[in-house]
């Protein structure tokens, strides 16, 4: 039992607000990441030093900017890494004037997940099991493609579709979300 309520008390909103995170925690992970390999691994090395460094924050303010600068930081050692074991990686000066104002504010990310979700419900359960398999799990396109009985070209193409259909999608609900705001 520890001799500090406060800091249980501290302790267990920290743990709230980390746990009520983890969502938007890993998408702007996958944001920010090249594809969706090693992104739980990423956001696990985040948990853990948000958590060891429980003490610098300050109940009250804005846990999720705070998480997703630890979230920057973690990208740029991660990417350091890759660049340390000889994968060839854009430097930032060039992956800075390639998509300028990429990265996306928490706001804005919540804002689009929620679209995306809205735009999911709409396609067929069959597409929406693709998405999954092919963003969601650790399965290849070729597992998949064996247990569909579908070539797995049928499913880049088709899966290509649903990419494009979603960003025309999402892009619609954001501009009636941003005119309803006004």
């Amino acid at each position: 039992m520890s001799e500090n309520p406060s800091s249980d008390a501290g302790s267990e909103e920290f743990v709230r607000e980390l746990t009520n995170h983890q969502t938007s925690m890993l998408a702007y992970i996958r944001s920010l990441a090249a594809g969706n390999s090693g992104a739980r691994d990423l956001l696990q090395e985040v948990n853990i030093t948000l958590w060891q460094r429980r003490d610098s924050f300050e109940l009250g303010t804005n846990f999720k900017a705070w998480a997703f600068q630890t979230i920057r930081y973690h990208m740029l050692n991660h990417r350091r890494r890759l660049v340390s074991q000889g994968w060839l990686i854009f430097d930032d000066d060039l992956i800075q004037r390639m998509s300028p104002g990429f990265e996306v504010e928490p706001e804005e990310l919540e804002e689009r997940h929620l679209a995306l979700r809205q735009c999911l419900l709409r396609l067929r359960p069959q597409d929406r099991e693709l998405l999954h398999h092919r963003y969601a799990t650790s399965g290849s396109l070729q597992e998949y493609a064996d247990k569909t009985r579908r070539s797995s070209g049928t499913l880049k193409a088709v899966l290509f579709n649903l990419r494009a259909a979603l960003k025309r999608c999402i892009e619609r609900k954001l501009q009636d979300a941003s005119r309803n705001s006004r």
